[in-house]
């Protein structure tokens, strides 16, 4: 398959879909339009037959006050029906104007269906991919799944001679991340030798809460959209700017987002066309380049290359996510607090705080006083959690690759 021609035509069938979607709110428009012409020129009808009533009183006379509101009401009116009436014409307008266009295009669901097509067959070929592209944004939380995501494209783009195109961001979400996550995706870009940026929300993931006065969830996931997402979109904007092309500009958006990981993610696409981003100047493709890989296969990539991964891990924590991540089962976030109280990190105190502050809990079920209160329980218990250098891999992968992982790479 031609990689261009694919683009080319993947390009094409969104305009088709923005043409279809401007077409249904023209006509949409035009029905307001009309029913607000009707009503204006209902209540024209009224004022001219209370105007008719009315006849011509004198200045004196009693029902003089009267004629001169229905004369007011009158001429508002007017005004509200010519209004109206060239919001009715824009309309109509814009609705002709894309017919034509509209006609040329197959149905929505053929479109939907050959994007979907188009875009699995270039999924398939990813150094392909990567040569058509124009920019690679590596996507990093410096998380397990992030440096396998990095490591693959790197990979690729090496075997296509295209390594300068790609650039790493890391969302740095602040005192809600576990310590060395910043510092860990810098060395994970710059061993690459690919240049990193750091952009960091205003106010991080805390000052998010306190200024909505409620906590994300999964069905409003506000530090995904506010504090990862919508950051990124004027840096790829300054980023294409700065390449001068004189076309659109194809970028790839690297995701280290795995298929296993929940239901949701399952649905994902390998390659996906981000609408949302993607403009006159670029056409920007999401790209889950590990959405394939099960849990233990991260591992092996990790073990097998010599990846750094952050020691959270170790600890027996799954993901490395905010410290108190909102998705999170309550044995996971019981457990991220006896790790904060071994690390003598003041953040669960400073989580519960900010829960009483605004009144709101941290899940629905439970508070965070409850989470903290069954930590230093099992604490009291069974001691202070400890854990040492390469846990996660003994427990995915054997204690013989994690001694043959800590005698060929460095520990942070």
């Amino acid at each position: 398959m031609h990689t261009d021609n694919a683009l080319r035509t993947i390009e094409l069938i969104r305009c088709a879909s923005k043409a279809a979607s401007t077409y249904r709110t023209a006509q949409h428009a035009v029905r307001k339009a009309h029913d607000e012409q009707c009503a204006a020129q209902a209540q024209l009808n009224h004022w001219n037959d209370r105007l008719y009533a009315m006849g011509g009183p004198g200045r004196d006379s009693p029902e003089h006050a009267a004629h001169l509101a229905a004369a007011h009401g009158h001429q508002e009116a007017k005004q509200k029906l010519r209004k109206a009436e060239a919001r009715l014409q824009r309309a109509s307008a814009m609705l002709q104007a894309h017919r034509p266009a509209l006609n040329r295009y197959p149905a929505e669901r053929t479109r939907r269906r050959a994007t979907t097509l188009l875009l699995d067959r270039l999924a398939d070929h990813p150094v392909d991919l990567i040569r058509a592209a124009d920019l690679i944004i590596i996507q990093t939380s410096a998380g397990k799944d992030s440096i396998v995501a990095m490591h693959r494209t790197v990979a690729a783009a090496k075997a296509a001679g295209c390594l300068h195109k790609v650039r790493a961001m890391h969302c740095d979400l602040g005192s809600a991340e576990w310590p060395g996550v910043r510092e860990l995706a810098r060395r994970q870009a710059e061993g690459y030798g690919i240049p990193f940026l750091v952009v960091t929300p205003d106010g991080g993931f805390l000052g998010m809460v306190e200024n909505r006065q409620q906590w994300p969830d999964a069905k409003r996931r506000l530090c995904t959209s506010t504090l990862k997402r919508d950051p990124t979109g004027p840096v790829i904007t300054t980023w294409v700017g700065e390449l001068r092309l004189d076309r659109q500009a194809i970028v790839l958006n690297v995701m280290g987002v795995r298929g296993a990981e929940s239901a949701s993610r399952a649905l994902k696409a390998r390659l996906a066309l981000d609408s949302r981003t993607t403009s006159a100047n670029r056409l920007v493709l999401t790209w889950n380049i590990i959405h394939g890989l099960s849990e233990q296969e991260v591992w092996q990539e990790i073990a097998s290359n010599g990846l750094e991964y952050h020691p959270i891990y170790d600890t027996g924590l799954p993901r490395l996510s905010c410290v108190y991540c909102v998705l999170a089962k309550p044995d996971w976030l019981i457990l991220a607090t006896r790790v904060c109280f071994a690390l003598e990190m003041p953040l669960p105190e400073t989580y519960a705080a900010l829960e009483r502050r605004i009144g709101h809990s941290f899940k629905q079920n439970f508070t965070l006083n409850d989470i903290i209160a069954a930590a230093r329980m099992l604490d009291a218990l069974d001691g202070p959690v400890t854990w040492r250098r390469g846990d996660a891999l003994r427990t995915h992968l054997g204690p013989a690759a994690a001694d043959q992982y800590l005698a060929t790479t460095f520990t942070l």
